[in-house]
C-alpha cells in the first residue's frame, strides 16, 4: 500500500494524529474517524517553504457555522459515553456549565476558534485553557480537556470533599482527580484541603528522624558524663557514663528517689573528680535539690528531651551495654561485675584503645594472665582526633536516610504526637531551646510540655484550650522552676450552646465563659 505524504505548517497537527483515539477531542476525532481509512502521515513544514499555497485556505466559506457528521458525531458520543456520571449529576453539571460565563467563552471559542492573540481582559484561568486548546472539547453541554470534565468554579469545593472523602494523602488525590476531572489551579486546590484536613493531620505519619547532631568530643576524661536510671530484675540501677573514655560506672537505687540519685552522683564525684557537664533526662533529675547541688558541686547540667533517647544518646547507649552484660551473666549464673571488667579493659572499635586506658593510661589486671609492662602506666595523646573522626562516621551512616524539619517560631500552632497512641494533638510553641532542637509548648489540656522538634508537625488550626483538666504525673511535664512565663494569648474558636455560658470545641469539649465577662452582654 502507497503511504500517503502530506505537507503542513501546522507542526501540532504531527504530534495530533499519532495519538491514540481515546485522547484526542472529539472534534479531531471526527476528523481522524473520516482519514482512517486512509495510510499516511504527516510532515511538518515551515510556512516560509511551502512554496505552494493551501488551495482550501485561500478559497474558504465565508459560513462560520460547521455541520457535524451524525453518523461520525454518533460514533464520538459512543466513544465519551463511558463517563461514570449519574443523571442528576450530569443535570448539574450541564446547569452549571451553562451559568458560568467563562466556560461559556471557552466552549464559543472551542466551537468558532480561538483568537490569535489573548486579549488583556482575559482571566488567569482563559489564559490556562487557551494554552490547552488543541485538547479542549465539548459534548452535550458539557465542556472536556481530553476525556475529563472541566469543573466549574461554584462546584470546586464539592469535587474536592469527594476526592478526599477516603482521606487519602495528597499525591493520591492528585492522581485520583487527574484521571476524571480538570480546572486551572486543580493541584494547588488539592494540596490546600488535604493540608487543612483535621484527620489527617490528627493520623498523620511520624517525622523521619533529622540529621545528627554529636556532642562536642570533650578534652579530658570526665569532662562530660551522660546520667541515666535503668531497671533490670525488678531493681533499678543509676548509669553514668563518660563522652570521653566510655567508661561505665553502675550504682544499685534502692528508693530511685532524687536524693538517693544525688547521693550516688557525689560519690562517684568523689571518685573521679567532678565533671564541667551532666547530661540527664528529665526524671527524676529535674528536683529541686538536683539543681542546687549542681550550684553546690560548681557543674553544669542539661536537660534531654522527654521521649527523644538520642539527645543523650552516651547514657542510652551505657544503658544497653550493661543490660546485656546484666542479660548474659544472668544466664550464666554469673556476677555481672566481670562482665563490666571486661569492657572496661576492651579496645573501642575504631579506637584501638580501652576505656581503661582512656580513663587511666593504663589497662586492668584481670583473670587473664599479662605481662607487668603491659600493665604500666602509657600516656594516650591525640585521642580527640580518633574521636571526632569516629562521630562523623556515625552521623554519615546516620544522615544518609535523615531530613531537617523546618523550624518552629513562639506563638505557632502545632501539632504534638501522643507518646501512646501515635495521634497528633494540637498545641502551641511558647520557647525554643536551640542546641537540643527542643520546643517547649502549651497543649490542649493547658499542661506545658517540653519535646523535640520530630514529635511536632506545623498545623493549620487554631488551639482550644481546655479548661477542665487534671495534671498527670507522667506525662513529663515542664517542673515549675524551668516554666517560662507566656504573655501571649491563645486564642478559642468554640461553637456556642443554648447556655450561654458554656461553649463546645469542634471535637465535643466543654469550655466555660470567663467569669470577668458575665457583665457584658
Amino acid at each position: 500500500m502507497v503511504v500517503m505524504r502530506r505537507q503542513s505548517d501546522h507542526k501540532p497537527l504531527t504530534s495530533i494524529v499519532n495519538k491514540p483515539m481515546s485522547k484526542i477531542s472529539s472534534r479531531l476525532q471526527r476528523m481522524l474517524l473520516k482519514l482512517l481509512k486512509y495510510d499516511y502521515e504527516v510532515q511538518y513544514v515551515p510556512g516560509n517553504q511551502m512554496y505552494l499555497a493551501d488551495t482550501l485556505s485561500r478559497a474558504f466559506k465565508s459560513d462560520n457555522q460547521i455541520k457535524d457528521d451524525p453518523e461520525m458525531s454518533n460514533m464520538v458520543h459512543s466513544i465519551t459515553k463511558y463517563l461514570p456520571m449519574s443523571k442528576s449529576r450530569l443535570t448539574q453539571f450541564k446547569h452549571e456549565t451553562d451559568q458560568d460565563k467563562e466556560l461559556q467563552t471557552v466552549i464559543k471559542f472551542v466551537k468558532e476558534g480561538w483568537p490569535k492573540v489573548a486579549t488583556k481582559n482575559w482571566s488567569r484561568e482563559l489564559k490556562q485553557y487557551c494554552k490547552s486548546q488543541s485538547d479542549l472539547h465539548t459534548n452535550e453541554g458539557l465542556l472536556f480537556i481530553n476525556d475529563k470534565t472541566v469543573v466549574r468554579n461554584s462546584l470546586r469545593q464539592q469535587m474536592l470533599t469527594l476526592i478526599h472523602e477516603g482521606h487519602f494523602g495528597m499525591e493520591k488525590c492528585k492522581q485520583r482527580a487527574r484521571e476524571i476531572m480538570y480546572w486551572p489551579g486543580m493541584n494547588r486546590d488539592i494540596e490546600t484541603i488535604v493540608s487543612h484536613c483535621e484527620i489527617c493531620e490528627k493520623f498523620r505519619r511520624s517525622n523521619t528522624k533529622e540529621p545528627l547532631q554529636p556532642h562536642s568530643v570533650p578534652d579530658r576524661p570526665f569532662e562530660k558524663i551522660g546520667v541515666d536510671i535503668m531497671e533490670f530484675g525488678n531493681l533499678n540501677y543509676l548509669v553514668v557514663m563518660d563522652y570521653y573514655s566510655k567508661w561505665l560506672e553502675v550504682s544499685e537505687l534502692v528508693n530511685k528517689t532524687g536524693t538517693e540519685v544525688i547521693n550516688v552522683l557525689k560519690e562517684t564525684f568523689s571518685r573521679y573528680g567532678i565533671p564541667n557537664f551532666v547530661v540527664s533526662d528529665n526524671i527524676p533529675f529535674n528536683r529541686h535539690v538536683y539543681i542546687d547541688i549542681a550550684k553546690t558541686w560548681d557543674f553544669e547540667y542539661k536537660f534531654s528531651s522527654p521521649h527523644h533517647h538520642q539527645s543523650n544518646g552516651q547514657a542510652e547507649r551505657g544503658v544497653g551495654i550493661v543490660k546485656t552484660i546484666m542479660r548474659k551473666a544472668k544466664e550464666d549464673n554469673k556476677n555481672h561485675f566481670v562482665g563490666l571488667m571486661e569492657y572496661r579493659n576492651t579496645p573501642i572499635s575504631g579506637l584501638n584503645l580501652s576505656p581503661a586506658q582512656l580513663m587511666f593510661s593504663r589497662r586492668l589486671r584481670t583473670k587473664l594472665p599479662v605481662t607487668n609492662k603491659l600493665l604500666n602506666s602509657e600516656v594516650v595523646n591525640n585521642v580527640e582526633g580518633l574521636l571526632t573522626k569516629r562521630q562523623q562516621i556515625q552521623k554519615q551512616f546516620h544522615d544518609r536516610s535523615a531530613k531537617s524539619l523546618s523550624k518552629l517560631n513562639p506563638g505557632d500552632n502545632v501539632r504534638m504526637q501522643n507518646m501512646k497512641n501515635k495521634t497528633w494533638e494540637p498545641a502551641q510553641v511558647i520557647s525554643i531551646d536551640k542546641d537540643l532542637r527542643s520546643y517547649t509548648v502549651k497543649s490542649e489540656s493547658g499542661k506545658i510540655l517540653k519535646r523535640n522538634r520530630k514529635y511536632f508537625i506545623k498545623s493549620h488550626g487554631e488551639l482550644n484550650e481546655r479548661s477542665d483538666y487534671s495534671m498527670s504525673d507522667n506525662d513529663n511535664s515542664m517542673p515549675d522552676n524551668l516554666i517560662r512565663s507566656t504573655n501571649g494569648p491563645i486564642q478559642n474558636k468554640c461553637i456556642t450552646m443554648n447556655d450561654t455560658n458554656v461553649t463546645t470545641t469542634r471535637s465535643g469539649r466543654i469550655c466555660h465563659k470567663p467569669r470577668y465577662l458575665n457583665d457584658y452582654v
